[in-house]
């Protein structure tokens, strides 16, 4: 596994790279880094795939810019399209979870002539996401956003004691032992770092601030791209209704997976099950 820096625009991406063969791009979420995809990358690989797995803007390795505007969707979603130009192959298959499954609806819906195929673990497509939050179910659910707009509050909320109730309501919230307090420290020990846990932070405050739960939802052109849901059933923070909003913005009948039992963390939770359903699905477009 290579682990290298690669710029893109006015920043450099940290990322995991392995294997050889059709690019496949992984993003992840919130409040993560590429080692989420630790199960993903050698499954690709051993399929066939060229697996590249960034740590994304403010996280980890990466470039962390300090302003709160440097984490607006449009400057993250063109990360990822520099990155796949960096890549050198034109197009690349996308699959993102959580933020990264923002990043990734995003990118095939402005720029599908760089996106070979979608797959979206646990992640609402944005505008499907603004509607819900409407709802009263879904907005009892997202109560952190609100928190998380609280500069310096959120911050301590989050990282006191230990970092103890990141833990609790995050990682908690999956399934004993699918996180182990190994991987757990990874990603923990990557917020420690100056300024990261703000940076992670500031893809609320800048794409969620409280104005805009009174607003319209954003508008973005339908997906084209072929497309494949992985859906934890058992999220804590996710309603069903996003998965039924987010299939209304595709043209046409995408893939669901549905994983019942399954928490937020899909992918670390279930490695075997989503990596079959991932490789199936990617091998079904060659």
């Amino acid at each position: 596994m290579a682990r290298e820096r690669i710029r893109v625009g006015d920043i450099r991406l940290a990322v995991e790279r392995v294997g050889s063969g059709p690019p496949v791009v992984l993003l992840h979420g919130f409040p993560e880094l590429a080692y989420s995809w630790r199960h993903q990358l050698p499954a690709l690989e051993a399929a066939g795939f060229e697996a590249i797995a960034p740590d994304l803007r403010g996280y980890g390795e990466s470039d962390r810019p300090k302003a709160v505007d440097d984490y607006a969707i449009a400057k993250l979603a063109d990360d990822v399209m520099g990155l796949i130009d960096a890549l050198g192959q034109g197009s690349a298959h996308l699959v993102g979870h959580d933020w990264g499954g923002s990043l990734a609806w995003v990118t095939g819906a402005l720029r599908p002539e760089l996106v070979r195929s979608l797959t979206i673990l646990n992640s609402p497509h944005p505008v499907a996401s603004a509607e819900a939050r409407q709802i009263s179910e879904q907005q009892q659910k997202s109560w952190y956003m609100l928190l998380f707009q609280f500069v310096g509050v959120a911050e301590a909320w989050l990282s006191n004691d230990d970092f103890a109730n990141l833990r609790s309501a995050l990682y908690g919230t999956a399934r004993q032992g699918a996180i182990s307090k190994e991987d757990e420290e990874v990603f923990i020990d990557a917020l420690r770092e100056e300024g990261a846990l703000t940076a992670a932070l500031n893809y609320y405050r800048a794409n969620i601030p409280p104005s805009s739960w009174l607003k319209p939802p954003p508008d973005l052109p339908p997906v084209t791209v072929p497309t494949h849901i992985i859906w934890g059933e058992a999220d804590a923070y996710m309603s069903e209704i996003l998965l039924e909003k987010s299939i209304t913005k595709i043209d046409g009948e995408p893939r669901v997976t549905r994983l019942p039992g399954v928490s937020h963390w899909v992918q670390q939770e279930a490695p075997d099950q989503v990596n079959d359903a991932l490789v199936a699905f990617l091998q079904s477009l060659s």
